[in-house]
């Protein structure tokens, strides 16, 4: 078991894959239900409507964004993990989404050399040179 500071209160806890300690965990579902609430009523919200009518910390609605636990029709835009740029879902936007993307594949990013053609001005390609060349 190990222990680590909660990322919201600072409370030492037993490490769990939400960073969180029980007490704010649990604060932090509820705050997910108020806003689920709210945007079933109001679809349409920006963050600070959203902050103003449910009284839930911006850090914490846009923390629901990212992990997908909320979903709202409206832009709310923060910024991308890697580079900053205004995104409205997700960790990353779709820039530095490819790049870790052609980093991962580059086979499949490079431009394949072309092949020299063997036939010269006005020849006929016959499907007895296709079948020989294979």
């Amino acid at each position: 078991m190990k222990l680590a500071n909660c990322t919201q209160c600072g409370a030492v806890y037993v490490e769990n894959v939400h960073g969180l300690c029980v007490k704010c965990l649990r604060e932090e579902e509820e705050a997910e239900d108020l806003v689920a609430e709210f945007l079933r009523e109001k679809n349409k919200a920006s963050l600070e409507e959203i902050h103003q009518a449910t009284g839930v910390n911006h850090k914490i609605i846009l923390r629901m964004l990212k992990r997908g636990r909320i979903q709202s029709d409206a832009v709310i835009s923060y910024p991308c993990e890697t580079c900053g740029a205004p995104i409205s879902e997700g960790r990353l936007c779709e820039a530095c989404s490819n790049n870790i993307v052609r980093q991962l594949k580059p086979d499949e990013w490079q431009p394949k050399p072309e092949q020299p053609s063997e036939r010269k001005g006005n020849q006929r390609l016959y499907i007895k040179d296709l079948l020989k060349n294979k």
